[in-house]
């Protein structure tokens, strides 16, 4: 099987993660890849693709995603690849001009649609613009969770045939990691793993926090990337005035995130709104017990294993956080039937899924 794989998400958040696995783990089966990397960014895949180097043929390319030269440049480069390659895969829906016709799409979560898109009015428009097109231009649209192919549903039927429900996986990063001997913080934490986006909900959990920590000993760990110099979490913790209580990673690495995970008494996931939500899983398989708010998807991924507050209420989260803290035999329940939930979200089930869904395809055209 001969597969392009759209790589100009690569290093960018969520999809760029979800790229990167899913890339190596196709090359690992033997399947050829050809990708398009922006060139600045060539050092960084030639020394995270260099184990499956063999089986992908990287194209770097002088243009970014969501520059006009991507719509256009691209189009040329998918045009010379149609008769080299057997599909078209893109983890995203940003296509370009020239639609090849063996092109699957992936849709991640709908928020430009929700009252917590927190960009401008322009490129909430331009979202939905790439969104429909792609929905109209692919043979089959990859949705990470039930959750959003629901949704997807609700803003077009016709897609009823083309959505495929495919979980997302547990990075290797975060599975079976030999732990760093020394923690990175020697006080009791609890930690939220994630940008500092307003769906995310921070704000919610750095007040329920306020409102419990003279009852425990523990710190409120933050990891994840800001994208203004002031933000609302900077601007909470010196109106509550708990500053030293809070403990603060920007951007931190794999590493950094594996020894965090590894070291917390609880994961506390407040979010309003996720299309799926990996930072949970790893928590958990680190052997960190989590809490979540009460939202869809979660409940979707978590079940009966999920010890749930509702995220609009600041009351519920503290006593939640108490309740799981206060009791060594319900965190230790609570990882227990957590972690054979993770069992669900198996990589080799997940990637062969794909596969599977890959080879019907290409039998059909």
């Amino acid at each position: 099987m001969k597969l392009y794989i759209d790589g100009l998400f690569y290093k960018g958040s969520g999809i760029g993660r979800y790229y990167e696995s899913l890339t190596k783990e196709f090359a690992k089966r033997g399947i050829k890849i050809y990708t398009c990397i922006p060139k600045k960014l060539r050092d960084n895949f030639e020394k995270d693709f260099r184990e499956v180097a063999g089986d992908i043929e990287p194209i770097f390319v002088d243009y970014e995603r969501f520059s006009l030269n991507s719509i256009f440049k691209q189009s040329k480069i998918l045009k010379q690849l149609e008769d080299k390659v057997d599909l078209f895969f893109y983890p995203h829906i940003n296509l370009p001009l020239f639609v090849p016709r063996k092109t699957i799409v992936t849709v991640h979560d709908l928020i430009p649609f929700t009252q917590y898109w927190d960009r401008d009015e322009f490129k909430r428009k331009v979202f939905k613009i790439f969104l429909r097109r792609a929905l109209a231009c692919s043979v089959k649209i990859v949705v990470i969770s039930q959750t959003v192919a629901n949704e997807l549903k609700t803003l077009d039927k016709r897609i009823e045939n083309k959505a495929v429900v495919i979980y997302e996986f547990i990075d290797d990063r975060f599975v079976n990691s030999k732990l760093v001997i020394k923690r990175l913080l020697d006080q009791p934490y609890v930690l939220f793993v994630g940008n500092r986006k307003r769906h995310k909900n921070i704000g919610l959990l750095i007040k329920a926090f306020n409102k419990i920590k003279d009852q425990i000993p523990h710190y409120l760990v933050i990891a994840g990337a800001k994208y203004n110099e002031v933000d609302e979490v900077d601007k909470l913790k010196k109106e509550l005035n708990i500053e030293w209580r809070i403990i603060e990673f920007i951007r931190p690495d794999d590493e950094t995130l594996t020894n965090l995970y590894s070291y917390a008494d609880l994961f506390i996931f407040p979010s309003l709104f996720e299309g799926f939500g990996l930072p949970p899983l790893e928590a958990v398989n680190l052997n960190c017990p989590v809490i979540l708010s009460d939202i869809p998807i979660l409940r979707e991924i978590f079940g009966n294993t999920g010890l749930y507050f509702n995220p609009n209420d600041e009351n519920d989260l503290a006593k939640t956080i108490l309740k799981v803290l206060s009791n060594n035999d319900l965190r230790t329940e609570l990882l227990r039937q957590q972690k054979e939930r993770v069992k669900l979200f198996d990589k080799e089930a997940i990637v062969n899924r794909y596969l599977r869904l890959f080879e019907e395809i290409i039998k059909e055209r």
